[in-house]
């Protein structure tokens, strides 16, 4: 039996990682010092131990240490506000976790979440789907709740329970001593406890006339993914797809750890931890995924693919599930792409209103190449169907050859590539030449032959929209002239370049206005002068609206190069990147995406951080400088306002 709390330094001489003159050297040393300093930070900065070995022992003997101690070693503590909340818990009831987060010295979820990383406790969101509800039987809600416990699962003769506070080594020995086996702690928070409890409960606890949660009805094929009996796997399957699709993720990591599965959803194109799960788990269920999309269980060693076709709350679903063989176990990444997809107005891409008018412009022109460039994720796709779905109409034959197709435009052909059966994006390309159509949508120029047949369309007088992958406009026409493309070629045919990133919006319900740094006024170099007291800028707060992360949703921030004829002369004079921007500048409204991000900030629609996070700051050097005056009045369209050497000439 292990002792409920032991020092560190006699964890460290018996596992063989100090000495005992190293021992007594660390007390003398700690004697010293004014204020309290942990014997293991102590050791780490004699350098007998490495911080690798540090963080190990915590993991290992963490039932064993005191929490204070583990939280000085994770510098969520000083020692002063350690020692005066051991002060308020003498004579006190409460937890000295309670008694931190109650002086606000932490937060619960801060809490939760370092002390899941730092000493590897699986960190799992308490669900009614998640509880195997035959480990509740013979507990009553009151020893629950008083406890802050919540068993969850139960493989071979290891039960895994839900605590808010997984380091109270006598509780843990009491719940083996009820299960009559080994307990493995996971930590959650206590409301997210409470609520669990309360709802698995709900018969008692909210009385009969009151209905019960609903849980959304997953639907695999045919056949309801409940209907699958007592295994416990399909409810916690459930729960990971369906409460992925309700968050409006667009990825599902299932994550073999060391000692735990990670599931993480990717919402707004950033990765947010929502649970852990006991790894022994990890096998059956992701057998139980391989099956459903029929993929070899038996075959572990080699990537696969598969797709399933799902229904949640009567919505239809397409999930595409990879494969992915790791060091602990295969990865599964389920990709969550909705059949019945609400295409995005033209109006709602995100572009500034000067913008938005010179790209309506370019559409109704009749012939050319719109080029749409951006990283993979960009949202490059979604304003080529915006586009398309703006020029649609029944006096226009509008024709696309896609890889895959995402969504179904009413009176639009669209056809996909087919590599397996030798298909391309060039034969397709010909092809569709040969089908009388006005506009032809590519969804990517892939190689040199792919790129000469869309000026070759454009050249016999069609309208072209595309995607590259470049960084930005400028580079967009380089890549065409590394390619082997003639000048006079892209100068004849390509009549504006739009490149775009994607920037999460402010969640309406909980950003507060604060007043930003001087570095993060210096990313934006080409605006000049900026008196940040003209304008209210808006920082990420979280509440329950956003899941706690400050934003909720995303839109666009662009950079439009309009092709005139001082572009066209510096594509025909093989102009460098810079060049072509500076005298898009000079000569057209171009505006840079900082500046545009710029402008979306002072409306408080995003945040510079974001912004900071999402923009490479390289693309402005060399440019002039304008006024912040003058960036929002060529965003807004007010270009009469401005001096006559910023309007194009």
């Amino acid at each position: 039996m292990r002792r409920l709390k032991q020092k560190m330094g006699d964890i460290l001489l018996r596992e063989g990682l100090i000495t005992e003159d190293q021992l007594q050297h660390v007390l003398d040393l700690q004697k010293k010092h004014r204020a309290y300093v942990p014997f293991g930070e102590l050791c780490v900065k004699c350098r007998f131990i490495s911080r690798s070995d540090l963080r190990r022992i915590l993991r290992k003997y963490r039932i064993e240490l005191p929490m204070g101690e583990v939280l000085l070693n994770m510098k969520m503590l000083t020692p002063e506000q350690l020692e005066e909340a051991l002060e308020a818990q003498q004579g006190s009831k409460k937890k000295l976790g309670e008694i931190l987060i109650e002086k606000g010295f932490i937060t619960e979820r801060d809490l939760v979440g370092a002390l899941s990383i730092q000493l590897g406790i699986p960190r799992i969101l308490p669900t009614v789907g998640l509880v195997d509800k035959n480990l509740l039987k013979g507990l009553s809600p009151a020893f629950l709740k008083k406890n802050l416990v919540l068993p969850a699962f139960k493989e071979e003769s290891v039960v895994t329970v839900i605590m808010a506070d997984p380091l109270d080594g006598e509780l843990i020995r009491h719940l083996e001593q009820v299960f009559r086996c080994e307990v493995e702690p996971a930590i959650a928070t206590r409301d997210e406890i409470l609520k669990t409890i309360n709802l698995q409960y709900h018969e008692l606890e909210l009385g009969p006339e009151v209905k019960p949660v609903e849980k959304p009805e997953l639907v695999i094929g045919e056949k309801s993914l409940l209907e699958a009996g007592a295994d416990n796997v399909v409810e916690i399957l459930n729960f990971v797809i369906s409460n992925a699709i309700m968050e409006g993720a667009s990825d599902i990591h299932i994550e073999p750890l060391e000692n735990r599965v990670r599931i993480r959803y990717r919402i707004d194109g950033i990765v947010h931890h929502r649970t852990d799960l006991p790894i022994a788990l990890a096998p059956r269920l992701i057998s139980r995924l391989k099956a459903l999309c029929a993929l070899d269980i038996a075959e572990k060693k080699r990537p696969q693919d598969g797709r399933i076709q799902a229904r949640v709350m009567n919505k239809e679903f397409d999930l595409r599930v990879s494969t992915y063989v790791s060091m602990y176990g295969e990865t599964v990444v389920i990709r969550i792409l909705p059949r019945e997809s609400t295409l995005i107005d033209l109006n709602a891409l995100g572009f500034n209103p000067a913008n938005l008018r010179a790209y309506k412009e370019i559409l109704d022109y009749p012939q050319g190449v719109i080029l749409v460039t951006g990283p993979t994720g960009s949202g490059k796709t979604t304003t080529l169907y915006a586009s398309i779905n703006y020029l649609n109409n029944m006096e226009r034959v509008i024709m696309t050859v896609e890889d895959p197709i995402e969504y179904a435009i009413d009176g639009i052909v669209q056809g996909a590539v087919a590599p397996h059966l030798g298909l391309t994006y060039l034969d397709c390309i010909k092809a569709m030449m040969r089908q009388d159509p006005d506009v032809l949508m590519v969804g990517e120029i892939r190689d040199a032959t792919a790129a000469e047949a869309v000026i070759q369309a454009s050249l016999t007088g069609h309208k072209v929209l595309t995607t590259f992958h470049t960084d930005d406009t400028a580079g967009a026409l380089l890549r065409m002239m590394d390619m082997g493309i003639e000048t006079f070629l892209i100068s004849s045919t390509v009549v504006s370049v739009v490149s775009q990133r994607l920037v999460r919006v402010l969640c309406p319900h909980c950003k507060v206005p604060y007043e930003p740094k001087e570095e993060e006024l210096a990313f934006f170099s080409t605006i000049d002068p900026l008196d940040p007291n003209q304008f209210t800028f808006y920082a990420p707060e979280g509440c329950h609206h956003c899941y706690h992360t400050g934003y909720k949703g995303r839109t666009a921030v662009h950079e439009l190069l309009v092709v005139n004829e001082a572009v066209r002369d510096a594509i025909l004079a093989r102009s460098t990147s810079g060049k072509i921007r500076r005298i898009a500048r000079d000569h057209t409204r171009f505006v840079t995406m900082s500046e545009d991000a710029f402008y979306k900030a002072t409306l408080g629609v995003t945040s510079i951080a974001e912004i900071m996070r999402v923009i490479y700051h390289d693309a402005t050097k060399g440019l002039a400088k304008r006024s912040a005056e003058e960036v929002i009045a060529l965003c807004e369209g007010r270009e009469n306002e401005l001096p006559s050497q910023q309007v194009a000439a």
